[in-house]
């Protein structure tokens, strides 16, 4: 028989959570400032939450001046990131804080529901290490960027967890939870927080609690919802009319319809990168996981977990999948659902095995085999993080924030120049000549291919990559005042 538990102390349960901090530091925090800002959505939310901080309004996102409606999303993740640059300065790291932090969260939420649902603090831990090396979450755009969603998937996973804790106890202050989360979920990314919405109605019919709705709790927690989502949407478009136009186009309508740039995949496209890449590792356990769980005796926690986290999860994944627009980190929000279930095939497997051979390991055993498990999934996230930021520093067109930190460094007297870029969209250039402004006051011009000719010399620019310096070359007669890598500040001397 398995030994008796006798409950933790204070410092046992310190101890714990040091261990969950300390697993999560490198695979969300090494190397974070290293990446220069991405091309498309981080570098133009970091230039929204800076435009924010320069003209103090906090109710319409602005792309140079103007309001913006691509980028149509509510305001609380761009609020997070200016309060960051407003405490950090104009950063890489202050760009993703709010991200890695959200994300840190999710890990601990992960953590503390895998200890109360599969009924170990190791299966926590267990919980909390699958997700930390879940390629599709662990990456670019989600924990590792400056973009929505690690902040989006923080809220649904608390919304679910607490939709999961009403349904298996009726509190209210359960539903109120999950009301509260899903509305920050609305206010971070719109309808996408909404689009759990099947999955907890699955989750609620499959368990059998649609006596659960017969409270007046759980009609609130969706007022709150409804409330908050209205509230917005008509607050922004009465302060800047055609929000609403801009919202449908880019965020509700044009998305679900057809495939916006291009991002058109197969129906089956977000479950085969599950299997090949972002989930690789861990995707059989979770399939046992809700298998073995569904048979569990009905209403013990494994019955609870396996039934309310499978059910969102594969309604969410054919919500995204039936959506014309499918984009790599549309599935972030399912991978702490995915790591709970995984966590509980792998914990549920092992207490089977014990029991049929009557062998209880110690929890020190139990401890090294949570960590042993976990071992070479972790090493290969860590390697992952080290080359997506050598290979993003191949692109010169990302480089400029670098060059122009040194340059203020080694040319302190330079204080106006124009920045020359290769023609290319890329609001990362725009993100940067706004961080050097606040961060040096430095003025800045930006130039395209196709503008190089009227300048007027003596003037001084910054290109980098050899596509964004050749036009100049071609023009003028030009002398190099400093160099990084592929980054060059020049005078213009005369016309060739």
């Amino acid at each position: 028989m398995p030994r008796s538990r006798s409950a933790p102390t204070l410092t046992q349960h310190l101890v714990r959570l040091l261990l969950v901090l300390a697993v999560s530091a490198l695979p969300l925090f090494w190397l974070l400032g290293s990446l220069p800002a991405q091309q498309w959505d981080e570098s133009r939310t970091g230039l929204n939450a800076l435009e924010m901080l320069r003209s103090n309004n906090w109710l319409v996102l602005t792309h140079r001046g103007e309001p913006d409606l691509w980028n149509s999303k509510p305001p609380l993740a761009p609020w997070l990131m200016a309060l960051s640059f407003k405490l950090l300065g104009p950063t890489e790291v202050a760009l993703r804080l709010p991200s890695a932090l959200a994300a840190l969260a999710t890990v601990l939420v992960v953590y503390f529901a895998g200890s109360r649902w599969l009924g170990s603090w190791r299966a926590g831990l267990l919980a909390a290490l699958i997700l930390l090396t879940t390629q599709g979450y662990v990456t670019l755009h989600v924990s590792r960027t400056g973009d929505f969603d690690a902040l989006l998937t923080l809220w649904t996973t608390l919304g679910t967890l607490n939709w999961l804790a009403y349904l298996a106890t009726g509190r209210t202050r359960h539903a109120w939870g999950t009301g509260a989360a899903f509305a920050l979920a609305v206010l971070t990314k719109g309808i996408a927080g909404l689009l759990f919405g099947p999955g907890i109605i699955l989750a609620t019919l499959l368990t059998g609690q649609l006596r659960r709705l017969r409270k007046f709790s759980p009609w609130r927690a969706f007022l709150l919802i409804l409330g908050t989502g209205i509230t917005w949407y008509t607050v922004r478009e009465l302060i800047a009319p055609g929000y609403l136009a801009g919202v449908w186009q880019y965020e509700v309508g044009g998305p679900a319809g057809e495939a916006l740039e291009g991002h058109g995949h197969p129906v089956y496209w977000y479950l085969s990168k599950l299997a090949e890449t972002k989930f690789q590792a861990w995707l059989v356990a979770a399939l046992i996981g809700m298998g073995l769980g569904w048979w569990m005796p009905r209403r013990s926690r494994g019955w609870w977990l396996s039934r309310v986290l499978g059910s969102v999860a594969v309604a969410f994944l054919l919500v995204i999948s039936a959506v014309q627009t499918q984009l790599l980190w549309y599935d972030a929000p399912i991978y702490p659902l995915l790591a709970l279930l995984a966590a509980g095939g792998l914990v549920w497997t092992g207490r089977a095995v014990a029991a049929h051979y009557h062998r209880y390991p110690s929890p020190t055993a139990r401890l090294a085999a949570v960590l042993l498990i976990a071992a070479l999934p972790y090493g290969v996230q860590l390697l992952l993080i080290r080359r997506s930021t050598d290979v993003a520093l191949r692109n010169s067109s990302l480089l400029y924030g670098r060059h122009l930190r040194a340059q203020a460094k080694q040319l302190p007297h330079l204080r106006e120049y124009m920045l020359g870029d290769n023609g290319i969209f890329n609001d990362s250039p725009e993100f940067y000549m706004a961080a050097i402004t606040t961060q040096y006051g430095h003025r800045i011009t930006r130039v395209g291919p196709w503008q190089v000719g009227w300048a007027t010399p003596p003037r001084t620019v910054v290109a980098c990559g050899a596509k964004a310096w050749r036009p100049w070359q071609q023009y003028y007669q030009t002398r190099v005042l400093f160099r990084t890598d592929s980054c060059v500040t020049f005078r213009l001397e005369a016309r060739r």
